[in-house]
C-alpha cells in the first residue's frame, strides 16, 4: 500500500464485522482470559440455540473461527452508512452464516450496541491523533502477524488466501473489531479493501466503574482512570477504555503521577495503579 493509499485512508464502523468478531469469540475453544466475563454471560445461550439448530453447529464446527471471516467473503462496510444496524439482507451470506449471525447479533451484539459503538469510535480517534502526530506505523502498528510496514512508510499487506491481488492503489478503509485477529475484505472489482483491525482493548467495557464517593474525591474522570488500571495500560488503551482523547488522559496522569497514585516506568509506556491508589478503592462503599 502506497504512501498515498494511506493519506487517503478512512475509517468505519460496522455492526456486521462485529457480528462476526462475537461469533468467532464465542465459538473459541481457548479465548483470552480477559474474555471470561464475557463469555459467562453469553455463551450458554449460544450453545443452548446450537444445541436447538445443528445446522448451524455442522458449519461452524467445520470452520475456524481463525478462518471463517475471510472465507465468507464478507462485503466492504461503506463508511457513510448508519453504524447502528447491520446489512445482513444485503450481504449475500450463505444461509447458514446469515442465520448464525442475524442469531447473533439480535442476542449479544444489539443490547451491546450503544457500547460497542462508544469504544470503538474511541479508537478510531485515538489512532486518527496518533497517525496526525506520529505517522501511521505509529497508529497501527499491530495490524496482523503477516503485514508489516516498511522502512519508506508504506504498507505490505499479505493476502495469500485472496484469488487476486487489488490493484496498486486501491481505496484503503481500516475498521476497528473486537475480534483477536483482523482480516481483509476486498470489494469485488478489488478498488476498495478493507483492513479490520483488533482494537488495543477490550471493545466492551465490563464493570470499570468506580464508587460514586471516589468520584466526588477525585473527580469523575480521574476515578474512572483509576477504575481502569486494573491491569497495566498505556496512554492508547486508557483512552479507549475511558472515551477520553489521549491529551485529557495525560492530563489526569500527570495529576495521579503527582498525588501518588499511579506509576508507570517510562520504558514500557504502561501506567498501573499503587498500593496506596488500591487502598483508596478498597475503602471507598460500593
Amino acid at each position: 500500500m502506497s504512501t498515498e493509499s494511506l493519506a487517503a485512508c478512512r475509517f468505519a464502523l460496522s455492526p456486521l464485522v462485529e457480528t462476526v468478531a462475537a461469533v468467532g469469540v464465542l465459538a473459541e475453544l481457548h479465548p483470552e482470559p480477559w474474555r471470561r466475563d464475557w463469555l459467562a454471560t453469553h455463551q450458554p445461550a449460544f450453545r443452548a440455540h446450537l444445541a436447538t439448530a445443528p445446522h448451524l453447529a455442522a458449519w461452524l464446527a467445520a470452520h475456524r473461527p481463525a478462518d471463517w471471516p475471510t472465507a465468507l467473503r464478507l462485503p466492504v462496510p461503506d463508511p457513510d452508512a448508519d453504524p447502528r444496524l447491520p446489512d445482513l439482507a444485503d450481504a449475500g451470506l450463505p444461509a447458514e452464516p446469515a442465520e448464525l449471525l442475524a442469531w447473533t447479533w439480535q442476542h449479544v451484539v444489539r443490547p451491546e450496541w450503544p457500547a460497542r459503538l462508544r469504544t470503538l469510535r474511541a479508537d478510531l480517534t485515538v489512532r486518527r491523533e496518533r497517525a496526525h502526530r506520529h505517522g501511521w506505523p505509529a497508529a497501527l502498528p499491530r495490524l496482523g502477524p503477516q503485514h508489516r510496514w516498511l522502512p519508506d512508510g508504506r504498507l505490505r499487506l499479505t493476502t495469500p488466501d485472496l484469488p487476486a491481488p487489488p490493484p496498486a492503489s486501491p481505496d484503503l478503509l481500516f475498521i476497528p473489531t473486537s475480534a483477536r485477529h483482523g482480516w481483509l475484505c476486498p470489494n469485488e472489482s478489488r478498488t476498495r479493501l478493507a483492513v479490520v483491525y483488533p482494537v488495543s482493548a477490550a471493545p466492551v467495557p465490563g464493570p470499570h466503574t468506580p464508587p460514586p464517593s471516589l468520584g466526588r474525591l477525585l473527580g469523575s474522570a480521574r476515578a474512572h482512570l483509576l477504575a481502569a488500571l486494573d491491569h497495566p495500560r498505556d496512554t492508547t488503551q486508557l483512552a479507549t477504555r475511558t472515551g477520553l482523547s489521549p491529551a485529557t488522559v495525560d492530563d489526569h496522569l500527570s495529576v495521579l503521577l503527582d498525588a501518588r497514585l499511579v506509576a508507570g516506568p517510562a520504558t514500557t509506556g504502561r501506567y498501573y495503579r499503587t498500593a496506596l491508589a488500591e487502598a483508596l478503592l478498597s475503602a471507598q462503599p460500593g
